[in-house]
Protein backbone atom coordinates (compact mmCIF):
# COMPACT_ATOMS: atom_id res chain seq x y z
CA UNK A 1 0.00 0.00 0.00
CA UNK A 2 2.99 2.70 0.68
CA UNK A 3 4.51 1.80 -2.28
CA UNK A 4 1.63 2.53 -4.32
CA UNK A 5 1.21 5.83 -2.62
CA UNK A 6 5.04 6.61 -3.31
CA UNK A 7 4.40 5.80 -6.74
CA UNK A 8 1.62 8.49 -7.08
CA UNK A 9 4.04 11.22 -5.37
CA UNK A 10 5.78 13.35 -7.97
CA UNK A 11 8.84 13.01 -9.03
CA UNK A 12 10.24 16.31 -11.27
CA UNK A 13 11.16 19.34 -8.59
CA UNK A 14 8.14 21.05 -10.60
CA UNK A 15 5.77 19.30 -10.00
CA UNK A 16 6.62 18.96 -5.97
CA UNK A 17 6.70 22.58 -6.07
CA UNK A 18 3.18 22.53 -7.39
CA UNK A 19 1.83 19.44 -5.11
CA UNK A 20 3.60 21.51 -1.95
CA UNK A 21 1.86 24.95 -2.85
CA UNK A 22 -1.49 22.83 -3.16
CA UNK A 23 -1.35 20.60 -0.23
CA UNK A 24 0.70 23.67 2.11
CA UNK A 25 -0.47 26.90 1.01
CA UNK A 26 -4.40 26.26 -1.05
CA UNK A 27 -5.69 23.54 0.54
CA UNK A 28 -4.84 25.15 3.94
CA UNK A 29 -6.45 28.10 2.63
CA UNK A 30 -8.92 26.87 1.70
CA UNK A 31 -9.68 25.30 4.72
CA UNK A 32 -9.25 28.10 6.98
CA UNK A 33 -11.63 30.26 5.12
CA UNK A 34 -14.44 27.51 5.57
CA UNK A 35 -13.78 27.17 8.92
CA UNK A 36 -13.82 30.93 9.20
CA UNK A 37 -17.43 30.66 7.65
CA UNK A 38 -18.59 28.09 9.76
CA UNK A 39 -17.60 29.83 12.66
CA UNK A 40 -19.67 32.99 11.47
CA UNK A 41 -22.37 30.72 11.21
CA UNK A 42 -22.08 28.87 15.15
CA UNK A 43 -21.99 32.97 15.72
CA UNK A 44 -24.94 33.54 13.74
CA UNK A 45 -27.09 30.20 15.31
CA UNK A 46 -25.61 31.39 19.02
CA UNK A 47 -26.69 34.73 18.90
CA UNK A 48 -30.53 33.42 17.36
CA UNK A 49 -30.57 31.19 19.83
CA UNK A 50 -29.46 33.24 22.45
CA UNK A 51 -32.34 35.89 21.58
CA UNK A 52 -35.10 32.88 20.92
CA UNK A 53 -34.03 31.76 24.44
CA UNK A 54 -34.55 35.06 25.95
CA UNK A 55 -38.14 35.68 24.59
CA UNK A 56 -39.08 32.15 25.69
CA UNK A 57 -37.81 33.23 29.07
CA UNK A 58 -40.13 36.05 28.85
CA UNK A 59 -43.11 33.54 27.85
CA UNK A 60 -42.29 31.05 31.12
CA UNK A 61 -42.20 34.18 33.13
CA UNK A 62 -46.00 34.95 31.80
CA UNK A 63 -46.90 31.49 32.57
CA UNK A 64 -45.31 31.53 36.13
CA UNK A 65 -46.86 34.90 36.52
CA UNK A 66 -50.62 32.91 35.44
CA UNK A 67 -50.04 30.46 38.22
CA UNK A 68 -48.81 32.62 40.83
CA UNK A 69 -52.02 34.61 39.89
CA UNK A 70 -54.32 31.74 39.93
CA UNK A 71 -52.65 30.63 43.09
CA UNK A 72 -53.72 33.96 44.75
CA UNK A 73 -57.05 34.11 44.09
CA UNK A 74 -57.27 30.75 45.55
CA UNK A 75 -56.18 33.11 49.13
CA UNK A 76 -58.92 35.58 47.88
CA UNK A 77 -61.77 33.64 47.59
CA UNK A 78 -60.89 31.60 51.04
CA UNK A 79 -60.73 35.37 52.81
CA UNK A 80 -64.19 36.31 51.26
CA UNK A 81 -66.14 36.64 53.81
CA UNK A 82 -69.83 36.17 52.18
CA UNK A 83 -68.38 32.30 49.73
CA UNK A 84 -67.07 31.50 53.22
CA UNK A 85 -69.96 31.61 55.67
CA UNK A 86 -71.80 30.04 52.39
CA UNK A 87 -69.24 27.06 52.31
CA UNK A 88 -69.42 27.11 56.10
CA UNK A 89 -73.25 26.98 56.57
CA UNK A 90 -74.97 26.21 53.18
CA UNK A 91 -78.26 25.55 55.24
CA UNK A 92 -78.29 29.43 56.23
CA UNK A 93 -78.52 30.41 52.41
CA UNK A 94 -81.20 29.65 49.67
CA UNK A 95 -79.91 27.34 46.98
CA UNK A 96 -80.18 29.78 44.47
CA UNK A 97 -78.76 32.83 45.97
CA UNK A 98 -75.86 30.02 47.12
CA UNK A 99 -74.61 29.74 43.74
CA UNK A 100 -75.51 33.32 42.25
CA UNK A 101 -72.95 34.50 45.19
CA UNK A 102 -70.71 32.34 44.16
CA UNK A 103 -71.15 32.09 40.21
CA UNK A 104 -70.38 36.09 40.87
CA UNK A 105 -67.65 35.44 42.76
CA UNK A 106 -65.99 33.34 39.88
CA UNK A 107 -66.91 36.04 36.86
CA UNK A 108 -65.27 38.80 39.07
CA UNK A 109 -61.84 36.73 39.04
CA UNK A 110 -62.32 35.24 35.46
CA UNK A 111 -63.02 38.82 33.92
CA UNK A 112 -59.66 39.63 35.54
CA UNK A 113 -56.89 41.29 33.40
CA UNK A 114 -54.04 39.40 35.19
CA UNK A 115 -55.45 36.07 33.73
CA UNK A 116 -56.96 37.44 30.32
CA UNK A 117 -54.05 35.12 28.27
CA UNK A 118 -55.53 31.74 29.65
CA UNK A 119 -59.13 30.68 30.90
CA UNK A 120 -59.16 28.95 34.41
CA UNK A 121 -61.54 26.37 35.76
CA UNK A 122 -62.26 26.85 39.54
CA UNK A 123 -64.46 23.89 41.63
CA UNK A 124 -65.54 24.23 45.26
CA UNK A 125 -66.72 21.31 47.08
CA UNK A 126 -68.10 22.12 50.93
CA UNK A 127 -68.47 19.82 53.58
CA UNK A 128 -72.66 19.41 52.92
CA UNK A 129 -72.13 17.27 49.50
CA UNK A 130 -72.75 20.67 46.97
CA UNK A 131 -70.45 21.28 44.26
CA UNK A 132 -69.89 24.83 42.68
CA UNK A 133 -67.95 25.12 39.20
CA UNK A 134 -67.03 28.38 37.30
CA UNK A 135 -67.35 26.19 33.87
CA UNK A 136 -70.06 24.26 32.07
CA UNK A 137 -68.38 20.19 32.84
CA UNK A 138 -68.06 17.83 29.77
CA UNK A 139 -70.26 15.71 32.28
CA UNK A 140 -72.25 16.14 35.28
CA UNK A 141 -70.62 17.04 38.14
CA UNK A 142 -71.24 14.48 41.00
CA UNK A 143 -69.72 15.13 44.66
CA UNK A 144 -69.60 11.59 45.87
CA UNK A 145 -67.44 11.05 42.08
CA UNK A 146 -65.87 14.02 42.54
CA UNK A 147 -64.23 13.27 46.20
CA UNK A 148 -62.88 9.94 44.54
CA UNK A 149 -60.73 11.40 42.16
CA UNK A 150 -57.16 11.41 42.67
CA UNK A 151 -56.73 15.06 42.94
CA UNK A 152 -59.27 15.22 45.99
CA UNK A 153 -57.89 12.17 47.19
CA UNK A 154 -53.96 13.55 47.13
CA UNK A 155 -55.66 16.77 49.50
CA UNK A 156 -56.79 14.12 52.34
CA UNK A 157 -52.78 12.29 52.30
CA UNK A 158 -51.39 15.56 52.12
CA UNK A 159 -52.91 19.20 52.59
CA UNK A 160 -50.05 21.68 52.86
CA UNK A 161 -48.67 20.62 49.43
CA UNK A 162 -48.11 23.33 46.42
CA UNK A 163 -48.06 20.99 43.44
CA UNK A 164 -49.48 21.59 39.54
CA UNK A 165 -50.73 18.15 38.29
CA UNK A 166 -51.64 17.29 35.13
CA UNK A 167 -55.51 16.08 35.04
CA UNK A 168 -57.94 14.78 31.92
CA UNK A 169 -59.68 17.69 30.62
CA UNK A 170 -63.20 17.59 31.84
CA UNK A 171 -64.61 20.81 30.87
CA UNK A 172 -67.05 21.35 27.63
CA UNK A 173 -65.49 20.63 24.39
CA UNK A 174 -67.15 24.02 23.63
CA UNK A 175 -65.19 25.77 25.93
CA UNK A 176 -61.55 23.98 25.79
CA UNK A 177 -60.61 20.73 23.32
CA UNK A 178 -57.35 20.71 25.14
CA UNK A 179 -56.67 17.65 25.78
CA UNK A 180 -54.79 18.10 30.04
CA UNK A 181 -55.62 21.00 32.20
CA UNK A 182 -53.09 21.95 34.34
CA UNK A 183 -54.77 21.97 37.97
CA UNK A 184 -53.82 22.83 41.50
CA UNK A 185 -56.08 21.61 44.76
CA UNK A 186 -55.97 22.78 48.16
CA UNK A 187 -58.31 22.66 51.56
CA UNK A 188 -60.04 25.81 52.82
CA UNK A 189 -59.63 25.88 56.39
CA UNK A 190 -60.56 27.98 59.50
CA UNK A 191 -58.20 29.63 61.40
CA UNK A 192 -58.10 26.80 63.87
CA UNK A 193 -57.59 24.31 60.69
CA UNK A 194 -60.88 23.10 60.99
CA UNK A 195 -61.54 21.93 56.94
CA UNK A 196 -64.63 23.39 55.56
CA UNK A 197 -64.29 22.67 51.72
CA UNK A 198 -62.12 22.30 49.59
CA UNK A 199 -60.95 24.07 46.07
CA UNK A 200 -59.40 23.25 42.53
CA UNK A 201 -58.30 25.42 39.80
CA UNK A 202 -57.32 24.68 36.62
CA UNK A 203 -55.67 26.09 33.93
CA UNK A 204 -56.01 25.53 30.17
CA UNK A 205 -51.92 25.56 29.15
CA UNK A 206 -52.54 24.66 25.59
CA UNK A 207 -54.90 27.71 24.92
CA UNK A 208 -52.08 29.99 27.36
CA UNK A 209 -49.81 28.67 24.66
CA UNK A 210 -51.61 29.55 21.84
CA UNK A 211 -52.29 32.97 22.78
CA UNK A 212 -48.35 33.72 23.12
CA UNK A 213 -47.17 32.13 20.23
CA UNK A 214 -49.93 33.26 18.05
CA UNK A 215 -48.21 36.74 17.18
CA UNK A 216 -45.10 35.45 16.15
CA UNK A 217 -43.92 34.03 12.61
CA UNK A 218 -41.67 31.20 13.57
CA UNK A 219 -43.26 28.07 14.59
CA UNK A 220 -43.23 26.89 18.83
CA UNK A 221 -43.99 23.77 20.36
CA UNK A 222 -44.93 22.53 23.24
CA UNK A 223 -43.20 19.27 24.16
CA UNK A 224 -43.06 16.14 26.66
CA UNK A 225 -39.88 15.61 28.12
CA UNK A 226 -39.31 12.54 25.67
CA UNK A 227 -39.90 15.05 22.53
CA UNK A 228 -43.59 14.29 22.13
CA UNK A 229 -45.11 17.23 20.86
CA UNK A 230 -48.33 18.65 22.31
CA UNK A 231 -48.64 21.27 20.51
CA UNK A 232 -47.90 23.42 17.17
CA UNK A 233 -48.16 27.41 17.51
CA UNK A 234 -48.72 27.10 13.53
CA UNK A 235 -51.01 24.15 12.73
CA UNK A 236 -52.78 24.12 16.48
CA UNK A 237 -52.72 20.92 18.56
CA UNK A 238 -52.32 17.22 17.45
CA UNK A 239 -52.52 14.04 18.89
CA UNK A 240 -49.24 12.59 21.53
CA UNK A 241 -48.78 10.49 18.31
CA UNK A 242 -46.00 12.60 16.89
CA UNK A 243 -41.95 13.37 17.82
CA UNK A 244 -39.27 15.22 16.91
CA UNK A 245 -36.85 13.82 14.85
CA UNK A 246 -33.39 12.63 15.66
CA UNK A 247 -34.01 11.67 18.99
CA UNK A 248 -32.06 14.67 20.82
CA UNK A 249 -32.19 14.47 24.72
CA UNK A 250 -33.31 17.51 25.86
CA UNK A 251 -31.08 19.23 28.85
CA UNK A 252 -32.74 22.52 30.58
CA UNK A 253 -32.18 24.83 27.73
CA UNK A 254 -30.30 24.88 24.50
CA UNK A 255 -30.07 24.63 20.90
CA UNK A 256 -29.27 22.04 17.94
CA UNK A 257 -29.04 21.96 14.44
CA UNK A 258 -31.84 18.93 12.69
CA UNK A 259 -32.29 19.36 8.72
CA UNK A 260 -32.92 22.41 7.63
CA UNK A 261 -34.01 23.79 10.82
CA UNK A 262 -32.60 25.79 14.40
CA UNK A 263 -34.02 24.01 17.45
CA UNK A 264 -34.21 26.38 20.43
CA UNK A 265 -35.45 24.78 23.30
CA UNK A 266 -36.05 25.67 27.13
CA UNK A 267 -37.57 23.65 29.91
CA UNK A 268 -40.76 24.97 31.79
CA UNK A 269 -40.19 23.71 35.32
CA UNK A 270 -43.10 24.48 36.87
CA UNK A 271 -45.36 22.10 34.35
CA UNK A 272 -42.73 19.51 33.17
CA UNK A 273 -43.08 20.35 29.54
CA UNK A 274 -40.56 22.24 27.13
CA UNK A 275 -40.98 24.78 24.56
CA UNK A 276 -39.00 24.65 21.50
CA UNK A 277 -38.95 27.32 18.59
CA UNK A 278 -38.12 26.13 15.24
CA UNK A 279 -35.94 28.51 12.87
CA UNK A 280 -35.53 28.34 9.12
CA UNK A 281 -31.50 27.75 8.45
CA UNK A 282 -31.45 29.80 5.16
CA UNK A 283 -33.10 32.57 7.19
CA UNK A 284 -30.35 33.11 9.16
CA UNK A 285 -27.85 32.18 6.64
CA UNK A 286 -28.87 34.24 4.04
CA UNK A 287 -26.66 37.18 4.01
CA UNK A 288 -23.61 34.49 4.39
CA UNK A 289 -23.97 32.64 1.81
CA UNK A 290 -24.04 35.48 -0.49
CA UNK A 291 -20.61 36.76 0.84
CA UNK A 292 -19.13 33.15 0.32
CA UNK A 293 -20.15 32.69 -3.12
CA UNK A 294 -18.73 36.05 -4.05
CA UNK A 295 -15.59 35.38 -1.55
CA UNK A 296 -14.88 31.87 -3.24
CA UNK A 297 -15.51 33.34 -6.96
CA UNK A 298 -12.41 35.99 -5.83
CA UNK A 299 -10.42 33.17 -4.31
CA UNK A 300 -10.32 30.84 -6.71
CA UNK A 301 -9.55 33.05 -9.76
CA UNK A 302 -6.64 34.35 -7.57
CA UNK A 303 -5.78 30.80 -7.21
CA UNK A 304 -5.21 29.71 -10.87
CA UNK A 305 -3.66 33.11 -11.66
CA UNK A 306 -1.08 32.13 -9.07
CA UNK A 307 -0.64 28.56 -9.61
CA UNK A 308 0.81 29.94 -13.79
CA UNK A 309 3.09 32.24 -12.20
CA UNK A 310 4.07 29.44 -9.65
CA UNK A 311 4.70 27.28 -12.68
CA UNK A 312 6.46 29.34 -14.93
CA UNK A 313 9.09 30.58 -11.73
CA UNK A 314 9.27 26.42 -11.27
CA UNK A 315 10.62 25.90 -14.37
CA UNK A 316 13.40 28.55 -14.61
CA UNK A 317 14.35 26.62 -11.28
CA UNK A 318 13.97 22.99 -11.91
CA UNK A 319 15.90 23.42 -15.72
CA UNK A 320 19.06 24.14 -14.38
CA UNK A 321 18.63 21.58 -11.13
CA UNK A 322 18.05 18.93 -13.70
CA UNK A 323 21.42 19.42 -15.95
CA UNK A 324 22.64 19.86 -12.59
CA UNK A 325 20.93 15.98 -11.28
CA UNK A 326 22.92 14.55 -14.32
CA UNK A 327 26.48 15.86 -13.57
CA UNK A 328 25.94 14.29 -9.94
CA UNK A 329 24.67 10.98 -10.96
CA UNK A 330 28.09 11.35 -12.81
CA UNK A 331 29.80 11.81 -9.63
CA UNK A 332 28.05 9.14 -7.93
CA UNK A 333 29.74 6.80 -10.67
CA UNK A 334 33.36 8.17 -9.67
CA UNK A 335 32.78 7.56 -6.19
CA UNK A 336 32.45 10.69 -5.32
CA UNK A 337 36.18 11.86 -6.58
CA UNK A 338 34.41 14.74 -9.10
CA UNK A 339 34.55 18.36 -8.78
CA UNK A 340 32.17 20.20 -10.78
CA UNK A 341 32.71 22.95 -12.88
CA UNK A 342 31.82 26.57 -11.48
CA UNK A 343 32.17 29.11 -14.35
CA UNK A 344 29.33 27.83 -15.96
CA UNK A 345 26.81 28.67 -13.25
CA UNK A 346 25.19 31.61 -11.49
CA UNK A 347 23.44 32.92 -8.80
CA UNK A 348 21.74 30.22 -6.38
CA UNK A 349 23.03 27.20 -8.65
CA UNK A 350 26.49 28.67 -8.43
CA UNK A 351 26.53 28.63 -4.82
CA UNK A 352 24.91 24.90 -4.74
CA UNK A 353 28.03 24.02 -7.29
CA UNK A 354 30.35 25.20 -4.35
CA UNK A 355 28.72 23.44 -1.56
CA UNK A 356 28.65 20.02 -3.60
CA UNK A 357 31.96 20.26 -4.64
CA UNK A 358 33.07 20.56 -0.74
CA UNK A 359 30.69 18.15 -0.10
CA UNK A 360 32.67 15.26 -2.18
CA UNK A 361 36.02 16.50 -0.52
CA UNK A 362 34.46 15.94 3.08
CA UNK A 363 32.76 12.80 2.11
CA UNK A 364 35.94 11.20 1.02
CA UNK A 365 37.60 11.76 3.88
CA UNK A 366 34.78 10.66 5.93
CA UNK A 367 35.05 7.37 4.28
CA UNK A 368 38.54 6.91 4.78
CA UNK A 369 38.09 7.74 8.54
CA UNK A 370 34.99 5.27 8.51
CA UNK A 371 37.55 2.96 7.25
CA UNK A 372 40.30 3.36 10.01
CA UNK A 373 37.61 3.27 12.92
CA UNK A 374 36.38 -0.68 11.31
CA UNK A 375 40.17 -1.48 11.74
CA UNK A 376 40.17 -0.16 15.39
CA UNK A 377 36.94 -1.64 16.16
CA UNK A 378 38.06 -5.09 14.86
CA UNK A 379 41.22 -4.88 16.87
CA UNK A 380 39.22 -4.27 19.83
CA UNK A 381 36.93 -6.53 19.62
CA UNK A 382 39.47 -9.07 19.95
CA UNK A 383 41.60 -7.75 22.80
CA UNK A 384 37.57 -8.70 24.55
CA UNK A 385 37.66 -11.94 23.40
CA UNK A 386 41.28 -12.80 24.80
CA UNK A 387 40.64 -11.01 27.87
CA UNK A 388 37.53 -13.28 28.24
CA UNK A 389 39.60 -16.57 28.39
CA UNK A 390 41.56 -15.62 31.16
CA UNK A 391 38.52 -15.69 33.91
CA UNK A 392 37.21 -19.11 31.91
CA UNK A 393 40.97 -20.58 32.89
CA UNK A 394 40.61 -19.39 36.24
CA UNK A 395 36.89 -21.45 36.58
CA UNK A 396 38.56 -24.32 35.20
CA UNK A 397 41.76 -24.48 37.43
CA UNK A 398 39.20 -23.65 40.45
CA UNK A 399 37.10 -26.74 39.41
CA UNK A 400 40.61 -28.41 39.03
CA UNK A 401 41.42 -27.88 42.95
CA UNK A 402 37.68 -28.86 43.62
CA UNK A 403 38.59 -32.74 42.23
CA UNK A 404 42.55 -32.35 43.62
CA UNK A 405 40.22 -31.67 47.52
CA UNK A 406 37.88 -34.23 47.17
CA UNK A 407 40.42 -36.99 45.62
CA UNK A 408 42.79 -36.05 48.94
CA UNK A 409 39.64 -36.42 51.07
CA UNK A 410 39.21 -32.72 51.30
CA UNK A 411 35.70 -32.08 51.93
CA UNK A 412 35.87 -28.26 52.95
CA UNK A 413 38.10 -26.99 50.40
CA UNK A 414 36.09 -28.86 47.36
CA UNK A 415 33.28 -27.23 49.24
CA UNK A 416 34.80 -23.54 49.08
CA UNK A 417 36.13 -24.35 45.62
CA UNK A 418 32.58 -25.14 44.79
CA UNK A 419 30.76 -21.52 46.44
CA UNK A 420 33.66 -19.69 44.85
CA UNK A 421 32.80 -20.67 41.76
CA UNK A 422 29.22 -19.50 42.25
CA UNK A 423 30.52 -16.39 42.86
CA UNK A 424 32.79 -15.95 40.28
CA UNK A 425 30.00 -17.44 37.49
CA UNK A 426 27.44 -14.89 38.47
CA UNK A 427 30.22 -12.33 38.13
CA UNK A 428 31.04 -13.61 34.70
CA UNK A 429 27.32 -13.31 33.58
CA UNK A 430 27.49 -9.97 31.84
CA UNK A 431 24.02 -10.77 30.09
CA UNK A 432 21.75 -11.14 33.25
CA UNK A 433 22.37 -7.69 35.49
CA UNK A 434 18.74 -8.25 37.33
CA UNK A 435 18.78 -12.02 38.71
CA UNK A 436 15.67 -13.56 41.50
CA UNK A 437 15.69 -13.19 45.19
CA UNK A 438 16.09 -16.54 45.93
CA UNK A 439 19.34 -17.09 43.51
CA UNK A 440 20.79 -13.90 45.28
CA UNK A 441 20.34 -15.56 48.63
CA UNK A 442 22.29 -18.37 47.22
CA UNK A 443 24.86 -16.64 46.68
CA UNK A 444 25.16 -14.93 49.95
CA UNK A 445 25.33 -18.21 51.23
CA UNK A 446 27.88 -19.62 49.44
CA UNK A 447 29.88 -16.53 49.92
CA UNK A 448 28.92 -17.13 54.02
CA UNK A 449 29.93 -20.40 53.82
CA UNK A 450 33.49 -19.68 52.81
CA UNK A 451 33.49 -16.98 55.45
CA UNK A 452 32.46 -18.97 57.60
CA UNK A 453 34.86 -21.41 56.98
CA UNK A 454 37.55 -18.46 57.33
CA UNK A 455 36.58 -17.29 60.67
CA UNK A 456 35.60 -19.96 62.52
CA UNK A 457 31.89 -19.48 63.02
CA UNK A 458 32.12 -16.10 64.06
CA UNK A 459 28.76 -15.27 63.37
CA UNK A 460 25.33 -16.24 62.59
CA UNK A 461 23.21 -15.56 59.88
CA UNK A 462 18.81 -15.77 59.78
CA UNK A 463 17.06 -14.93 56.90
CA UNK A 464 13.04 -12.63 56.63
CA UNK A 465 12.02 -13.02 53.37
CA UNK A 466 8.57 -12.00 52.95
CA UNK A 467 6.32 -15.61 51.37
CA UNK A 468 5.88 -14.33 48.09
CA UNK A 469 8.69 -12.42 46.88
CA UNK A 470 11.32 -15.82 45.64
CA UNK A 471 10.58 -14.63 42.12
CA UNK A 472 11.31 -10.96 42.66
CA UNK A 473 14.15 -9.15 40.24
CA UNK A 474 16.99 -7.43 42.34
CA UNK A 475 21.24 -6.56 40.96
CA UNK A 476 22.65 -9.33 41.01
CA UNK A 477 26.01 -9.71 43.95
CA UNK A 478 23.97 -6.66 45.22
CA UNK A 479 23.54 -8.14 48.85
CA UNK A 480 27.28 -9.91 48.79
CA UNK A 481 29.35 -6.38 49.39
CA UNK A 482 26.52 -5.51 52.44
CA UNK A 483 26.94 -8.94 54.06
CA UNK A 484 31.40 -8.30 53.72
CA UNK A 485 31.17 -5.04 55.13
CA UNK A 486 29.12 -6.72 58.07
CA UNK A 487 31.68 -9.51 59.07
CA UNK A 488 34.97 -7.22 57.83
CA UNK A 489 33.79 -4.08 60.16
CA UNK A 490 31.51 -5.02 62.11
CA UNK A 491 32.81 -8.39 64.13
CA UNK A 492 36.70 -8.40 63.59
CA UNK A 493 37.10 -6.86 67.23
CA UNK A 494 33.51 -8.68 69.05
CA UNK A 495 34.81 -11.67 71.31
CA UNK A 496 31.07 -12.51 71.70
CA UNK A 497 28.96 -14.32 68.34
CA UNK A 498 28.04 -12.27 66.28
CA UNK A 499 24.69 -12.08 64.39
CA UNK A 500 23.13 -11.29 60.58
CA UNK A 501 19.93 -10.95 59.86
CA UNK A 502 19.21 -10.31 55.90
CA UNK A 503 15.15 -9.09 55.26
CA UNK A 504 12.98 -8.76 52.31
CA UNK A 505 9.54 -7.50 52.19
CA UNK A 506 7.55 -5.20 49.66
CA UNK A 507 6.08 -2.21 50.49
CA UNK A 508 4.28 0.18 48.24
CA UNK A 509 5.39 -1.25 45.00
CA UNK A 510 8.86 -1.25 45.98
CA UNK A 511 11.40 -3.72 47.46
CA UNK A 512 13.08 -3.24 50.01
CA UNK A 513 16.28 -5.29 51.49
CA UNK A 514 17.83 -4.84 54.96
CA UNK A 515 21.43 -6.49 55.76
CA UNK A 516 21.76 -5.81 59.56
CA UNK A 517 24.07 -6.73 62.06
CA UNK A 518 25.37 -6.57 65.87
CA UNK A 519 28.28 -5.83 65.38
CA UNK A 520 30.64 -2.91 66.81
CA UNK A 521 28.07 -0.01 66.48
CA UNK A 522 27.82 3.67 67.85
CA UNK A 523 27.47 4.48 71.56
CA UNK A 524 24.65 7.14 71.10
CA UNK A 525 21.50 6.80 70.82
CA UNK A 526 19.62 4.86 68.32
CA UNK A 527 18.92 7.17 65.12
CA UNK A 528 16.05 6.49 62.56
CA UNK A 529 18.27 9.17 60.00
CA UNK A 530 20.59 7.98 57.17
CA UNK A 531 23.89 8.90 58.80
CA UNK A 532 27.75 7.59 57.89
CA UNK A 533 28.82 4.81 60.30
CA UNK A 534 31.37 5.32 62.96
CA UNK A 535 33.00 2.41 61.00
CA UNK A 536 33.57 4.03 57.88
CA UNK A 537 31.78 1.47 56.30
CA UNK A 538 31.78 2.98 52.94
CA UNK A 539 34.42 1.83 49.99
CA UNK A 540 33.85 0.22 46.68
CA UNK A 541 31.34 -2.74 47.30
CA UNK A 542 28.45 0.08 48.80
CA UNK A 543 29.43 2.61 46.04
CA UNK A 544 29.70 0.21 43.49
CA UNK A 545 25.80 -0.71 44.34
CA UNK A 546 24.55 2.81 44.44
CA UNK A 547 25.87 3.69 40.99
CA UNK A 548 23.83 0.36 39.85
CA UNK A 549 21.02 1.25 41.59
CA UNK A 550 21.14 4.80 40.01
CA UNK A 551 21.67 3.25 36.23
CA UNK A 552 19.23 0.69 36.16
CA UNK A 553 15.98 2.49 38.01
CA UNK A 554 17.36 6.55 38.20
CA UNK A 555 15.54 8.08 40.87
CA UNK A 556 13.20 5.62 41.84
CA UNK A 557 16.21 3.55 44.02
CA UNK A 558 17.89 4.40 46.83
CA UNK A 559 20.45 3.30 49.42
CA UNK A 560 20.78 4.35 53.44
CA UNK A 561 22.77 2.90 56.27
CA UNK A 562 21.30 3.74 59.86
CA UNK A 563 23.55 3.36 62.71
CA UNK A 564 21.80 1.21 65.34
CA UNK A 565 22.43 1.45 69.22
CA UNK A 566 23.93 -2.25 68.59
CA UNK A 567 25.19 -2.54 65.20
CA UNK A 568 24.25 -1.18 61.08
CA UNK A 569 21.29 -1.60 59.27
CA UNK A 570 22.17 -0.76 55.46
CA UNK A 571 18.85 -0.23 53.27
CA UNK A 572 18.20 0.12 49.69
CA UNK A 573 14.91 -0.58 47.68
CA UNK A 574 13.83 0.12 44.22
CA UNK A 575 10.97 -1.05 42.63
CA UNK A 576 9.04 -4.38 43.23
CA UNK A 577 9.13 -6.28 40.14
CA UNK A 578 8.22 -10.27 40.26
CA UNK A 579 8.86 -12.40 37.28
CA UNK A 580 7.81 -16.46 38.05
CA UNK A 581 9.03 -18.71 35.28
CA UNK A 582 7.45 -19.97 32.76
CA UNK A 583 6.58 -23.64 32.90
CA UNK A 584 6.73 -25.30 29.36
CA UNK A 585 4.43 -28.67 28.26
CA UNK A 586 6.79 -30.93 29.74
CA UNK A 587 6.22 -28.92 32.79
CA UNK A 588 10.46 -27.63 33.04
CA UNK A 589 10.54 -24.45 34.25
CA UNK A 590 12.01 -21.95 32.02
CA UNK A 591 14.22 -18.31 33.56
CA UNK A 592 12.16 -15.09 33.00
CA UNK A 593 14.95 -13.89 30.63
CA UNK A 594 14.64 -16.77 28.50
CA UNK A 595 11.31 -16.77 27.51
Amino acid sequence: MSSKLFALFPKTLKNRLFLAFVMLILLPYAFLNVYNFNSVEGVLRKQTADQSLEQMTTLQKSLEDLLNVVYKTVTLIEQDVLVTSILREPNEHDSLRRVYMIDTKFKSIINSLFISLSPVYYTLLDGSGNVYASYTPNESLSYSQLTQEPWYTAILQQPYRYVWNWDKNYVSRDLSRSPQLLTYSTPLRDRDGTRYAVMRASVDVYEWFRAATQFNEETYLLLESDGTILADSKSGRIEKTERLAGGHKLDHKGYYVEGEYLHIYTELPRINKYMMKRVQMNQIYAEVDRLKKSFFTASITFTLAFITITLLIASTITKPLHNLQRKMANAVDNRFRVQLPESKYQGEILQLTRTFNQMMADMEQLIQRLKEEERNKEAVRFQMLLSQTNPHFLLNTLNTVKWLALVENQPDIAEICVSLGKLLEAGLNSERELIYLKDELGLVESYIYIQNFRYKQLFDVQYEVEPGLEYALLPKLSLQPLVENSIQHGFMEREQKGLITIRAYGKEGKLYLEVEDNGSGSAGKPTSKTIKSDRQRGGIGISNLKERLALLFKSNAGLEMVVLEQGTRVRFYFPLLISEPYVDERNLPVQADER
